[in-house]
C-alpha cells in the first residue's frame, strides 16, 4: 500500500493511494470506508505494524475494491507521519568519506564499529512544500542574528518501524520493517559546523525543519531498495541520479574490502540491543553517496531562496520542497 495523511477541509485523515507511484489517480479515506480501520497512520501501525492481521486484511481489501475516491486536486497532503521518534544514522562510507576528504580528514575509525545516529526533531516535520531559509544566532562579540548562507539538501531513505522489541536478532530485524518514504534532511552547514565543534552532534543545525513524504510504501509493495533508481534535482537540474545499488556500492570513495553501509538490519540489532524500539519511529539512512552540497567541497551549489529541491525516489515518488 501507498499510504498518505491528507486532509480535505482541515481535518487530517490516513488514506490509501491508487494508481502507479509515477501518478496517483485518487486516494481512498480507509477509515470512512470502514470506522474499525485507525484514522490516523500511528494507530495504523499499532494496529497491524507487521503487515497481518485483521485491520491489515481490511486495509488491503478497501484499497483493492475502491473504485472511486478523493481526486489530487481536492485535498492536501501532509507529511505521511508525525514519529514517535527520529532516529538519523549515517550509514554510507561513501557520503562520511567524501564530506570529511572536503575538509582534509579521514574517516573516524569509530565509524566502522558500530551505526551511528543522532535522534532529530520529530516535532518539526513538514511534507512536500516550503522551507523557511531561516536566521540563526552566534555569540560572536555580542549576539548577531545571521541568515544561513549554506542550507544544504540531503537525500535520505526514511525507514518506518512497523514492531518495536528489544535485543532484536539479525535475522528477524526486518520484521520490524512497516514500510518506506523518502527524507529531506535539510542542514544548515555553516550552523551545524559550529554546533559539532563542540563535540555534542548537529543540534542547531538541523531540527529546525526536517522533510518526510509523499506517502509511506509498505514492504510488501515496495521490495528490494537495491535496484530502485534515485534522483535530486534542484531547479530542474539533476545533482544525482542513479540505482541505490550503483551509488553505494559503485562509489569511488570506497575501497575493495571496506564496508560500504550499515544495513538497516544492522542498525536494528546494535541499537534495540541498548534500548528498547517502538513502532512509529522514523529512522534515517543517512544521505545517499552524491546525495548532498558538502560532499562537494569548494564546488558545492548550496540552496538559496526560490530554489525547488525534487528527491524521486522510484516506487515511492517524488518529496518537492521550496527554499522561502
Amino acid at each position: 500500500m501507498k499510504l498518505v495523511t491528507f486532509s480535505v477541509n482541515g481535518e487530517k485523515r490516513l488514506g490509501a493511494v491508487k494508481g502507479d507511484w509515477k501518478k496517483w489517480d485518487f486516494i481512498v479515506d480507509l477509515n470512512k470506508a470502514d470506522p474499525s480501520v485507525p484514522a490516523d497512520i500511528l494507530s495504523f501501525i499499532d494496529a497491524c505494524g507487521e503487515l497481518h492481521g485483521p485491520v491489515w486484511e481490511k486495509a488491503k481489501k478497501i484499497v483493492e475494491n475502491a473504485k472511486t475516491g478523493y481526486a489530487m486536486e481536492k485535498v492536501k497532503i501532509h507529511a505521511p507521519i508525525m514519529p514517535r521518534l527520529l532516529r538519523d544514522t549515517i550509514a554510507f562510507r561513501g557520503h562520511i568519506a567524501r564530506t570529511r576528504a572536503a575538509r582534509g580528514l579521514p574517516i573516524a575509525p569509530e565509524w566502522d564499529k558500530l551505526p551511528a545516529y543522532y535522534n532529530g526533531n520529530h516535532l518539526n516535520i513538514i511534507g512536500s512544500g516550503d522551507v523557511p531559509l531561516i536566521k540563526f544566532i552566534l555569540e560572536e562579540g555580542g549576539k548577531h542574528a545571521r541568515e544561513t548562507q549554506k542550507l544544504d539538501y540531503e537525500t535520505e531513505i526514511a525507514f518506518i518501524i512497523g514492531k518495536g522489541g528489544k535485543n532484536v536478532e539479525l535475522k528477524h530485524a526486518k520484521e520490524h520493517l512497516f514500510g518506506v518514504t523518502i527524507f529531506n534532511d535539510f542542514s544548515m552547514r555553516d550552523l551545524q559546523l559550529v554546533a559539532m565543534g563542540i563535540g555534542m552532534g548537529p543540534a542547531y543545525g538541523k531540527d529546525w525543519c526536517n522533510a518526510i513524504g509523499p506517502c509511506i510504501v509498505t514492504m510488501d509493495e515496495f521490495g528490494e531498495l537495491e535496484s530502485k533508481k534515485i534522483t535530486t534535482k534542484v531547479n530542474g537540474k539533476e545533482r544525482l541520479s542513479g540505482t541505490y545499488l550503483d551509488l553505494v556500492f559503485k562509489n569511488p570513495f570506497v575501497k575493495e574490502g571496506e564496508r560500504a553501509l550499515w544495513e538497516f538490519e544492522e542498525a536494528m540489532e546494535f541499537i534495540s540491543h541498548s534500548q528498547e524500539v517502538y513502532a512509529g519511529e522514523v529512522w534515517g539512512s543517512g544521505t545517499v553517496p552524491g546525495g548532498c552540497e558538502l560532499e562537494r567541497g569548494a564546488e558545492a551549489q548550496f540552496l538559496r531562496r526560490g530554489d525547488v529541491v525534487e528527491i524521486t525516489v522510484e516506487g515511492i515518488g517524488t518529496l518537492k520542497n521550496r527554499i522561502v
